[in-house]
């Protein structure tokens, strides 16, 4: 039996980990890698250009209300699906959060909810990569 760079009969491989105080779990990768990264990548390309199109749009244009709470919606969508789509490619939470606030702060400021100055105020507010050890 071979399991990455370990070889042996499966007890042996289950010694080895628990003598080493391994987890195997972190060794193995549970999630299966991105099978066609071109279809991947160009369905990133397309979603983010749809909601920064989109995002200009509802900017610019004056819409009425319906339109409005439309767009909000395949906004949110898109949101989703650029976010799922980021965290398969890199598997990190991170930047996965990070995708999404960043990704919030645009939305609202093209609809108007907030100021693009607050919205750089309420992300260096919630910045995880923000040191907040206080010494």
């Amino acid at each position: 039996m071979r399991i990455g760079d370990i070889e042996g009969t499966p007890e042996e491989i289950k010694d080895l980990v628990d003598n080493q105080g391994l987890d195997i779990g972190k060794y193995l990768k549970a999630t299966p890698s991105i099978t066609n990264k071109k279809h991947h990548n160009i369905g990133l390309i397309i979603s983010i250009a749809l909601f920064l199109i989109l995002n200009i749009c509802v900017w610019t244009i004056n819409i009425s209300e319906t339109l409005e709470k439309i767009s909000i919606v395949i906004l949110l969508a898109l949101i989703c699906y650029i976010t799922v789509l980021i965290h398969q490619r890199h598997e990190n939470y991170m930047i996965s959060g990070l995708v999404i606030l960043f990704s919030i702060a645009i939305m609202s400021v093209c609809l108007s909810f907030i100021t693009p100055k607050d919205a750089l105020q309420k992300i260096d507010e919630e910045n995880p990569l923000k040191n907040t050890k206080e010494q």
